[in-house]
């Protein structure tokens, strides 16, 4: 198996495709899947939300046993141009898209057991070599966060795996729709029962599309020849059925990025007046999208910076999530025995 023995299956079919190349069917990539807005906005969603958390130092197994000495890459970062805060969103897009991310770590002089900073690396700069099962990191990047490469694993195959399907449907629908609105049928149509006028001139039936016009534009009402049978077609049916072609693909889309319907412009299925997907407040939706969304990736890069080789022995990351608490709703009924005082749930 060309992969890491710590990776799992998702990081081998990565690897694969840079020995053997895409397979079959495999045209969409990153750049193609962004062009999806469902996609795009999930994404966005998930980074503005774990990259402003705050990943910390903590005695491992205590609840309020913080490090008194955060290390450096908890708040800063020294890389040109790199911030703690950019350097978290684009691990969670490498999360994201492919299911694992690989940080580039540059070690502390004091200690070369711990980490001092680190970078994501992007999938293009690191491979695996053969012979050791190890991530080596391209020499494009500094000799300093090539010191030790830790991988983050998702534990699942990441969108372009588990959602190519519904990106190919998402694309196919939105070139569909362009093509019809680059050559919408005729609202109108004029069918010619004669065969003797069947051989008319483009100037003839261009005169003949214009007298109609014209009595329609004066009058609203025209007067055809026997041998022309008029059709209003119309066109909202067909356009119905790419709205509802697009809800259902939303939905697909939805599930597969960890986001609530409605943030992707998605109804449930089913017909009805409670087919609509409804949230009281902004917290309750942000509370969804980061319980079955967004808190998978904090999860996964916390637990990967809890690694011995990253914070050391006995201890671990954690990631402040009280900005997702949600108040509890206030009783109705106070004989009920519920408090009346709002209180706080964490996700």
């Amino acid at each position: 198996m060309l992969a890491s023995p710590y990776s799992g299956d998702h990081l081998a079919q990565a690897i694969v495709s840079d020995y053997f190349g895409q397979l079959p069917g495999e045209a969409v990539n990153r750049a193609v899947a962004r062009r999806v807005p469902e996609v795009r906005r999930a994404l966005a969603a998930h980074q503005a939300l774990v990259a402003k958390l705050r990943f910390e130092k903590y005695t491992a197994g205590t609840p309020t046993a913080r490090a008194e000495d955060q290390p450096f890459w908890v708040s800063s970062c020294s890389y040109p141009g790199m911030s703690r805060w950019l350097a978290v969103k684009q691990l969670v897009e490498e999360l994201y898209f492919e299911g694992f991310g690989v940080l580039g770590c540059w070690l502390d002089t004091s200690d070369p057991q711990l980490v001092y900073d680190w970078i994501t690396i992007p999938r293009n700069l690191w491979s695996v070599d053969a012979e050791t099962q190890s991530v080596v990191i391209d020499k494009s990047v500094p000799a300093a966060y090539r010191m030790r490469a830790v991988v983050v694993p998702l534990g699942s195959s990441g969108l372009l795996v588990d959602g190519i399907d519904s990106i190919r449907q998402a694309r196919k629908i939105e070139i569909a729709r362009q093509a019809r609105l680059d050559s919408p049928p005729a609202a109108t149509e004029l069918h010619i029962t004669d065969p003797a006028f069947d051989g008319m001139e483009r100037d003839e039936t261009q005169k003949l599309i214009a007298n109609y016009k014209e009595g329609r534009n004066k009058s609203s009402i025209s007067v055809t020849p026997t041998y022309i049978e008029v059709k209003e077609r119309g066109t909202s049916g067909s356009l119905d059925l790419f709205e509802e072609a697009k809800n259902s693909v939303r939905i697909d889309l939805a599930m597969h990025t960890g986001v609530p319907l409605n943030f992707v412009g998605a109804s449930k299925e089913g017909g009805g007046s409670g087919g609509n997907v409804q949230y009281q407040n902004v917290n309750g939706e942000t509370s969804d999208l980061w319980t079955y969304g967004s808190s998978e990736y904090a999860i996964a890069i916390a637990a990967a910076l809890s690694a011995d080789v990253v914070v050391g022995d006995g201890a671990e990351v954690r990631a402040d999530a009280s900005a997702f608490a949600v108040p509890a709703p206030l009783t109705i009924d106070p004989e009920a025995g519920d408090s009346a005082a709002p209180t706080e749930v964490t996700p």
